[in-house]
């Protein structure tokens, strides 16, 4: 199995289905922008999302519920004008990515392995988060009709639902109007969608490789032991080289990923709180099904970024005890070459000791931070709930 197959296999379709091919030349990646018109469906929607905010400001559950849908539709619409704006520089992470793979897993089966075993985790991972979101974004669409026939069984009456709360200078309670805004609102929901599976599963993608080119990094520092310490000191020197190009890898996916996770976890903070909020007051009933997932879908979404951040750090900075494990005292001879081992060695691990930071700006891409999101949200629900 080629070391490169599985490489950000969930995620070709997906991207794909916004117009863009990440995995051809630079000057093909956006030849089909007609598949993005979900998200200028989201985008034209917008307006009347702000509308439903500003008329239910008085409603606390109301404006809440509106003031989701209007964060996660800047959120996708974010997400998308950063796809627009970094996708030459991910075309060339994916080009920097399959040359490292492709060189390392030529080495040795080994090391092979160690590449496909995290693609293949990785993939697992993705799935899950874009079956969590679908389900999501089915439930959403699904719900009203639930609403509209418990409404409809209990009272004799329905009200017209839409999959996010908005407001329309024309009477929805029309048939005709209500169908085709209906199918408006459901297929604009996408342009959510799809922009945050694609974004972050790549990220988690790029985050999987690099943990793997760490890995490999230290199996192969602690065999750097060869018949003559100049042997030992140019496998040393090929070892360092890698741990180098993997750092900065992670520089250039972090320089490109810093304002994205400052928004996710700014606005996945605020969408916590309310949603949390909304689903206390609604766990009984059809509707906290709804939030619940909703809720789920989001821990997650912030989960992924601190995960991988998480791991990340720690794969990056074990170099420093593969480093301390290695065999190093049995390669040193006497003389200068000695002392050039020794002296790269102490370096390096002093460099290793700080691992690498995915960062959102102002906090650090970690576990920490995902403890800090719910319990600020938590936090946040027990205020709205006192003003309710």
């Amino acid at each position: 199995m080629s070391t490169t197959e599985n490489f950000l296999l969930v995620q070709k379709a997906t991207i794909a289905m916004l117009g863009f091919d990440l995995f051809s030349g630079s000057g093909e990646m956006w030849k089909y922008r007609h598949r993005g018109i979900n998200v200028y469906s989201i985008a034209a929607i917008f307006p009347f999302i702000v509308a439903a905010v500003i008329h239910n400001w008085k409603n606390v559950m109301l404006l809440a519920d509106a003031m989701v849908a209007l964060l996660i539709t800047i959120l996708g619409l974010f997400k998308f004008g950063m796809i627009i704006y970094l996708r030459k520089d991910f075309w060339r992470m994916i080009d920097t990515f399959r040359h490292v793979m492709t060189h390392e897993g030529a080495q040795g089966d080994e090391y092979a392995q160690i590449i496909i075993a995290a693609n293949k985790q990785d993939q697992r991972v993705c799935g899950i988060f874009r079956t969590c979101f679908l389900l999501a974004w089915a439930l959403n669409s699904v719900l009203p009709f639930v609403r509209m026939g418990l409404s409809y069984w209990l009272t004799g009456h329905a009200e017209p639902e839409l999959p996010f709360p908005c407001l329309f200078p024309w009477d929805i309670h029309n048939n005709r109007n209500y169908a085709l805004t209906f199918l408006w609102c459901a297929f604009a929901s996408t342009g959510v969608v799809l922009p945050a599976i694609s974004l972050d599963t790549i990220f988690c993608s790029f985050t999987s490789n690099l943990c793997a080119f760490f890995k490999i990094a230290q199996y192969k520092v602690l065999r750097f032991k060869s018949g003559t310490p100049e042997e030992s000191q140019a496998k040393l020197n090929k070892t360092f080289a890698l741990y180098q190009t993997s750092l900065d890898m992670c520089a250039e996916l972090n320089r490109c990923y810093e304002p994205i996770i400052c928004a996710q976890f700014f606005i996945s903070s605020l969408q916590l709180c309310m949603l949390g909020y909304l689903f206390s007051i609604t766990f009984t009933q059809t509707e906290g099904v709804y939030y619940a997932s909703f809720i789920a879908t989001i821990i997650i979404q912030a989960y992924i970024y601190c995960y991988c951040g998480e791991n990340l750090k720690t794969e990056s900075a074990l170099f420093e005890w593969a480093i301390y494990d290695s065999p190093w005292h049995e390669s040193l001879g006497s003389g200068a070459d000695s002392s050039a081992i020794c002296r790269s060695l102490l370096i390096s691990m002093m460099r290793a000791h700080r691992g690498f930071r995915i960062t959102g700006y102002f906090f650090e891409a970690n576990m920490e931070a995902f403890s800090s999101i719910v319990r600020t949200a938590m936090s946040y629900i027990t205020m709205l709930r006192s003003f309710s």
